[in-house]
């Protein structure tokens, strides 16, 4: 019998992306462990180094489907197109950066038949030391540990977060878009 290997789409779809950031013609490869029991990491990529020395992103993927609120009954209450929703999670150490995808359909109303590339996503990239801050700032109002944590967006110009804030001032994430620090993945592969 032959062994079966399956991606989950979200780290299939953020492996396409990060090999058309970082091309092979570079010297980069995206990786994907072949074992569903590797802790803490989804992805790699790897910077071939004409020196010598390679270096390695570890990456773990988590992903939120993205919901389409009923707009709000007041006219003062923020709305946002789209939400995401994720479980809080402890960041593991054996990861470099964490990537939190949510895909959506920017016009949920159209019938005709759409391309693949119809679909669009967001993607925010967080490194070790931010996710940890981060899940440790994740409090519902009252000031306990939030499970839950979420995002608000119309489109990729502006990422607010909605859940697991607990003053609720909406922080702007919209700087933490992974196409905003593909620097910062550079800059740890020594690119």
């Amino acid at each position: 019998m032959d062994p079966v290997f399956t991606l989950q789409w979200p780290e299939f779809l953020l492996a396409e992306q990060l090999q058309r950031f970082f091309p092979k013609s570079k010297n980069f490869s995206v990786l994907v462990p072949t074992s569903r029991q590797e802790k803490g990491i989804d992805l790699a990529v790897v910077h071939k180094r004409p020196e010598g020395e390679s270096r390695v992103a570890l990456l773990q993927v988590k992903a939120s489907r993205t919901y389409m609120p009923e707009p709000p009954k007041r006219a003062t209450t923020q709305y946002y197109r789209f939400h995401t929703w994720f479980n809080a999670f402890e960041p593991s150490d054996h990861a470099d950066f964490f990537l939190l995808i949510g895909m959506y359909a920017p016009n949920s109303a159209q019938t005709k038949p759409v391309a693949e590339d119809w679909y669009r996503d967001i993607t925010l990239l967080f490194t070790y030391k931010e996710m940890k801050a981060f899940m440790e700032s994740c409090r519902t109002v009252g000031g306990k540990p939030d499970g839950k944590f979420g995002f608000g967006f119309n489109d990729e110009s502006c990422i607010k977060q909605t859940r697991g804030d607990q003053m609720r001032g909406n922080s702007d994430f919209t700087q933490f878009l992974l196409a905003n620090r593909l620097g910062d993945l550079q800059k740890h592969l020594g690119a």
